[in-house]
């Protein structure tokens, strides 16, 4: 029988934590989309002002194109101590976060490169990974994101905090060479943007690189599915082109809703189901097709226990 391990500090959730996470999640979500609506409105409303009330206008406008830019290019710094407060930590309750090992027990303290699948709409599973009693699972683990991610006011502050790095093989190298685990999506974008409410969709057959990183810097790959990662939030259907504009942006074109129809996630469990180390071997393919296999079983695996007997897997 399979032992649902739990991160030290998890409780019940109460009602006083669990309203917390509605409000942290209207904030940090809420304002990837309301602070560029709101710099919108207020241009059309200077550009639409009487003369008495232009300058006025204008200056508010202005006011709040300077804050967002410099949310934009402030330096952000780790902040380890908050990432371990209760205002992160009540995240683990909400999620009712678990995990079971493929080998029994957790992995020996090691350098990895983490794979964590699926995408979702937001990585909140990598987040989740990064804070309170979740460090102690995944140590000296750092999630590479996408470039444009560090460019979003709030969440660019968030990942800084957890110590985010690019997704880029020179970010990557560099914090393996420091001694550091790596946390990778590799279905990224385009997988986000497959996210369906039916079955889980893998970007995963195409990608290759992670394992020339693992080959380069001779660190064994651990895969990680995330069971209830892809049905935290639903999306509004758009034309299969949007994933191709959202790839060669580096951008999600997405029109996501979550609980009660905002941006806040549903309140599902988050199954990390780990996988055993694979060690790179010499040949690329061979070690990729290892990786395909094992990510399969793992699904197969653990599946059962999440309630997901008869969600299906596509990888691509």
């Amino acid at each position: 029988m399979d032992v649902v391990h739990r991160p030290s500090g998890v409780r019940p959730l109460t009602w006083r934590s669990e309203l917390a996470i509605i409000l942290e999640a209207l904030v940090a979500i809420g304002s990837v989309p309301m602070l560029p609506m709101l710099l919108m409105y207020l241009f059309w409303k200077a550009c639409r002002s009487k003369p008495e009330e232009r300058s006025t206008r204008w200056r508010h406008f202005g006011g709040l194109l300077a804050l967002y830019l410099f949310l934009m290019f402030i330096p952000t710094i780790p902040r380890p101590w908050v990432m371990g407060s209760a205002f992160f930590r009540w995240w683990l309750d909400y999620f009712s976060v678990g995990l079971v090992y493929q080998a029994g027990r957790p992995l020996p303290p090691k350098q990895y490169i983490y794979l964590f699948m699926p995408h979702g709409l937001y990585p909140f599973s990598g987040a989740c990974a990064s804070i309170a009693g979740m460090r102690d699972l995944f140590p000296r683990m750092r999630i590479a994101a996408a470039w444009v991610s560090f460019r979003v006011p709030v969440i660019r502050q968030l990942m800084g905090w957890i110590n985010t790095i690019p997704a880029d093989a020179t970010s990557i190298q560099k914090a393996l060479n420091g001694g550091d685990s790596i946390g990778l999506f590799p279905g990224g974008v385009a997988e986000m943007v497959r996210t369906d409410s039916t079955k889980e969709n893998l970007l995963l057959r195409s990608r290759k690189g992670f394992v020339r990183i693992a080959m380069q810097q001779k660190v064994p790959i651990v895969p990680v599915y995330v069971f209830g990662q892809s049905v935290l939030w639903s999306q509004v259907p758009l034309p299969r082109w949007v994933e191709r504009l959202s790839r060669w942006i580096q951008a999600s074109i997405i029109l996501p809703y979550g609980r009660f129809g905002s941006l806040v996630p549903q309140k599902k469990q988050l199954l990390y189901a780990v996988g055993n180390p694979i060690e790179p071997g010499d040949n690329i393919n061979t070690t990729h097709d290892a990786v395909v296999a094992a990510v399969q079983t793992l699904y197969d695996t653990y599946k059962g226990l999440y309630g997901w007997q008869h969600r299906p897997l596509q990888m691509d």
